[in-house]
């Protein structure tokens, strides 16, 4: 149970430090693009570079989380508490939702999450992730006003 409660503790930190750096990327790619519309007007500010220096750093820890939510996910019935042991907390909840499940289906949840595990990595490894995270740069920019 100790074990259970250490690995939602370290994903809830993961995710609140995922969700920082992300929002500080994005804050210092508006802020450096502002600056460098200033020197050169004409230039397009939001370039695929730019974007890609922000986002490079966040790449391990988003791996990270990415593996130990699968862990978690492979790994669920070592998190789950004995039958009729007392627990508190959300772990309550998951445990419930899980045992309710066949075997059959977890099995089939289990390979469709480590092939989404799998499509995700070959996508950041092949660029795709800098093409998106571009993308969505210059739509919320278009959006209020500013690309």
């Amino acid at each position: 149970m100790r074990g259970a409660r250490l690995y939602l503790i370290l994903q809830t930190v993961l995710c609140v430090l995922l969700t920082a750096l992300l929002a500080a990327g994005t804050v210092s790619l508006y802020w450096k693009g502002a600056v460098r519309q200033e020197e050169r007007p004409l230039e397009s500010i939001y370039t695929r570079d730019k974007a890609a220096e922000e986002l490079v750093p966040i790449v391990p820890i988003f791996l990270l989380f990415l593996m130990l939510t699968a862990a978690g996910l492979i790994f669920s019935p070592a998190l789950r508490p004995v039958r009729g042991e007392e627990s508190a907390g959300p772990v309550d909840i998951d445990c419930t939702l899980l045992a309710s499940c066949s075997s059959a289906v977890m099995k089939v949840r289990r390979v469709l999450i480590l092939a989404a595990a799998l499509l995700i990595t070959a996508g950041v490894i092949n660029g795709s992730a800098r093409d998106v995270f571009y993308k969505a740069v210059r739509i919320c920019t278009e959006c209020i006003g500013l690309g």
